[in-house]
């Protein structure tokens, strides 16, 4: 007999978005069986409320490194001691690490600990979604004064890595 399982039945991550993700493409194929398709599969957002929070968005470096090598990946980071935001409203402490394709500049994940991680970490998830270049990323606009602006210092830093490596 063939079992389609809903909802947050799986050994992986126990988030809801993944969970409502998982419940839709099981229910659909439950639907249409014997037809079975794989369905969306949003990028990875793990979030961990503290503070300074914590969060990984799309690949992080371990998995980066074991799939491609550290050699073809370029890496930005901030760190929140001297942001301006961040200082201003008494909570500059943590580091953010973006990660891009040193051929294409494509947004391949971040980690971070930093004030603010839920709301950097949508934000990267949506362009990791999305497969936007750090380029396309930092043609988005950047308020000020916000945390956000430490997000921008990181990405200039890997455009500049990029940049540096391609001439």
């Amino acid at each position: 007999p063939t079992i389609f399982i809903a909802g947050d039945a799986s050994d992986q991550a126990a988030l809801l978005h993944e969970a409502a993700d998982q419940g839709r493409i099981a229910g659909d194929n439950a639907g249409r069986f014997p037809e079975i398709t794989g369905g969306l599969r949003r990028s990875h957002l793990a979030v961990v409320f503290c503070d300074p929070q914590i969060a990984v968005v799309g690949e992080s470096y371990a998995g980066l490194c074991a799939r491609l090598g550290d050699d073809r990946f370029a890496i930005g980071e901030v760190d929140f001691s001297g942001q301006g935001r961040a200082r201003t409203v008494l909570r500059n402490s943590g580091l953010l690490r973006v990660y891009a394709d040193r051929k294409s500049g494509r947004f391949l994940g971040a980690e971070m600990v930093a004030p603010d991680g839920e709301h950097l970490g949508h934000l990267l998830a949506w362009a990791h979604q999305q497969e936007l270049t750090v380029g396309e990323i930092l043609d988005l606009p950047f308020y000020h004064p916000v945390v956000e602006e430490g997000l921008r210092t990181a990405l200039q830093q890997v455009a500049a890595e990029l940049a540096g490596k391609a001439g």
